[in-house]
């Protein structure tokens, strides 16, 4: 928990326990790039399962956010001739984590879609006619804001997305473009005051391996950030770039058959 990368991978906490009563519908296996190839980066995967039964709307968000993406604008949009342009917005297209709070929490979302459909076009820059989506409509909203509480933030290993969805993190007064900044979080230690904020967790870490990826991530050193400003705060953009390289969804049924 000092800040700096290791040979040997760090021993990660437990992998939480399953609630009772509830079930893990999807595993989403996210893999992630640390700092640049270059000069010695490295990767990591974190397998993460998905409380499908419990929060489906919820849960199917999460699952289009890191498969097709989030489309909140017209369909007429993404085709040429149209006089604007965009395209959904999904973690695999610019996504990372954008916020860590040092061996409590990783942030990850969508920093800036107009950088990145620039990079995903070979761009400098996304152009004025480049139309971001905007956040979830109301109707989505409501539907996933009254999916029950399936328990609280008090282990490493946790999923958790803000009260009324994927697209409602950040400080509230983000700009469309940086509307999915904030997306979603991992624990990477019990987090109470993540309840108050009335975050809810629809899916957790799923074995010991990612466990000790999520825990060296979380070690990481942090720009700037926010030290200085807020006594006792020290969270900021990781140090070393973590970007999402790739991402695989498997039913459970599936992902059990793989394993085996």
């Amino acid at each position: 928990a000092d800040g700096k990368l290791r040979d040997a991978p760090l021993t990660g906490e437990a992998v939480p326990r399953l609630p009772e009563g509830v079930e893990i519908t999807n595993v989403v296996t996210i893999d992630l790039s640390i700092g640049k190839k270059t000069t010695g980066g490295e990767t990591g995967t974190i397998n993460l399962g998905l409380y499908g039964s419990a929060c489906p709307a919820s849960v199917q968000q999460m699952l289009d956010f890191c498969t097709k993406g989030i489309l909140t604008s017209s369909k007429l949009m993404l085709e040429e001739g149209y006089g604007v342009i965009s395209a959904p917005v999904k973690l695999t297209e610019g996504g990372g984590i954008t916020m860590l709070y040092p061996n409590k929490r990783l942030d990850f979302g969508i920093a800036s879609q107009s950088v990145s459909y620039a990079k995903m076009k070979r761009l400098n820059k996304a152009g004025e006619d480049f139309v971001p989506q905007t956040r979830p409509t109301s109707k989505e909203v409501d539907v996933i804001s009254k999916e029950p509480v399936v328990r609280k933030h008090d282990v490493a290993g946790l999923l958790s997305i803000p009260s009324n969805g994927i697209g409602y993190g950040g400080s509230g007064l983000d700009s469309d473009d940086e509307a999915y900044g904030s997306s979603f979080q991992i624990t990477a230690a019990a987090v109470p005051g993540m309840d108050n904020e009335k975050r809810r967790v629809i899916g957790q870490v799923m074995d010991e391996e990612s466990m000790a990826v999520l825990a060296r991530v979380a070690s990481l050193p942090t720009k700037k950030g926010l030290k200085g400003v807020i006594p006792g705060q020290n969270a900021g953009p990781p140090l070393l770039r973590v970007t999402v390289n790739d991402i695989s969804v498997k039913s459970v049924a599936s992902a059990a058959a793989a394993s085996e």
